[in-house]
């Protein structure tokens, strides 16, 4: 009995052994390999920082991005108070964020819904064959058809201009108007819209009053600057 015990017990740690480091491998290498098949593929980069910063929002905790960096489907971005930047989008285009802006990207596979919770876009739509994209607000929703077009959101509304092509208004109504190259729109926190107007008298106004909440919006407009020169 002594001697069975003796080689019993040498056998039945071993065993313990090898199941715990299997437990071990299972918890620590699993899980890694999981992740990373799971992780999303990259859908684009950030093409400039103009001005100020670009963050990502990774866990709940907001980090830095710099020129070069890979944009994933779902990411969250935002600028600083003075920052500018331009995301180059496979298969969509390109996007230009303004100061204090908080914008999520969708996934392309999935029709590229984006929300902009607030700030300044003026993208340069070039949808692939088959690709479609929107632009929503707390307001209502702006669906893009290839073209070249700016939102802004904030608390007086949602402003939409366009500069080539037609973009498609959705309102909370249920109805949907297209606001077409060289027009305006302002759509208010009620989610009415106004008729849409020739988009270059409601520049000329705004250029004499100058309000702060055009400011990113002007800017594209300097003397000697193409409009939304992205590309």
């Amino acid at each position: 009995m002594l001697g069975g015990e003796n080689v019993t017990r040498p056998t039945v740690s071993a065993q313990i052994i090898t199941v715990c480091l299997i437990l071990l491998f299972t918890m620590v290498i699993v899980p890694e390999h999981c992740y990373s098949s799971t992780a999303p593929s990259p859908i684009g980069t950030v093409k400039e920082i103009r001005s100020g910063t670009l963050e990502r929002q990774s866990n709940n905790v907001w980090k830095p991005l710099v020129v070069g960096t890979a944009i994933s489907a779902n990411d969250r971005v935002r600028t600083g108070a003075d920052g500018t930047a331009v995301l180059a989008l496979n298969e969509i285009g390109a996007v230009l964020i303004g100061p204090g802006t908080e914008y999520y990207l969708g996934d392309p596979a999935s029709g590229f819904k984006t929300l902009l919770k607030r700030g300044y876009l003026w993208i340069s739509a070039k949808l692939s064959p088959g690709r479609t994209m929107s632009v929503a607000t707390s307001n209502a929703v702006a669906g893009v058809r290839g073209t070249k077009f700016s939102v802004i959101q904030d608390a007086q509304g949602m402003d939409v201009c366009t500069c080539k092509g037609a973009v498609e208004v959705s309102l909370r109504d249920g109805t949907s108007k297209n606001v077409t190259g060289g027009m305006y729109a302002a759509v208010n926190t009620a989610g009415k819209m106004e008729k849409p107007e020739k988009g270059k008298p409601h520049l000329e106004e705004i250029w004499k009053k100058k309000p702060a909440r055009y400011a990113a919006c002007l800017n594209c407009h300097k003397k000697g600057k193409k409009i939304g020169d992205l590309n």
